[in-house]
């Protein structure tokens, strides 16, 4: 995992100067260590196995919308959805004052989440349930500064399901690929009906192999109702 190491170092470091430190960098190779152990010997975790699509398509990937917005000191963030623990477990690693919660509808997934954090001596939660349902518990509901999903549902679905968990002034976070445009043109009417404002950016991810261009669409809370 020298590779991926390396590539981490001059994506994270050298290009988006996020300044990991080499306990930093050691706790992504050990996450990527057991992601592929994990993937091989136990269940279904992710297709991506190599160093570089792990550095590059994951953990980069899960980094970039630090190049855009910096999170307050000790901010609640839910990932919704989080799967393999992406992007909570990388926002934890790169900033280890966020208070993070991995939220996943599948167990076995969270446990494997688990296993990471328990590892790298990471304090975080996990939630074992969907979206639709946590959102009606008061530990949860209102609560999260940053509310995050990866590669999860369409906007339009996926931000009715966000918006109960963020606090007065949060923010919702869905990282997306190509289809951003589009699914924004889609969720017209549930941005206008939630009261939301959104912003996208776009990230081109470092040292891939081929261009990749990460859309970050943040919706903001102030209006919400």
């Amino acid at each position: 995992m020298s590779e991926l190491r390396e590539i981490l170092q001059r994506g994270a470091n050298d290009a988006w100067h996020l300044g990991l430190t080499d306990t930093q960098l050691d706790q992504f190779v050990r996450y990527a260590e057991m992601l592929v152990e994990w993937n091989a010997t136990r269940m279904n975790l992710t297709r991506l196995v190599s160093p570089r699509d792990i550095a590059v398509k994951h953990f980069l990937d899960s980094l970039a919308p630090l190049t855009v917005r910096t999170p307050p000191a000790n901010a609640r963030v839910l990932d919704v959805g989080t799967g393999a623990g992406l992007p909570g477990l990388a926002l934890k690693i790169a900033r280890p004052d966020l208070r993070v919660t991995l939220m996943d509808g599948t167990a076995k997934k969270l446990l494997f989440c688990r296993a990471v954090a328990d590892d790298l001596g990471l304090d975080m939660e996990t939630v074992h349930a969907r979206a639709e349902d946590a959102a009606k518990l008061p530990p949860l509901a209102g609560q999260f500064d940053w509310v995050a999903a990866r590669a999860v549902a369409p906007l339009e679905m996926l931000l009715p399901w966000l918006a109960p968990f963020a606090a007065p002034n949060g923010l919702l976070l869905s990282l997306k690929g190509v289809t951003a445009d589009s699914e924004r043109i889609a969720a017209r009417a549930v941005v206008k009906r939630l009261g939301l404002t959104l912003e996208d950016y776009g990230v081109r991810l470092p040292e891939a192999d081929e261009e990749i261009v990460r859309q970050i669409v943040f919706a903001s809370q102030k209006e919400l109702k």
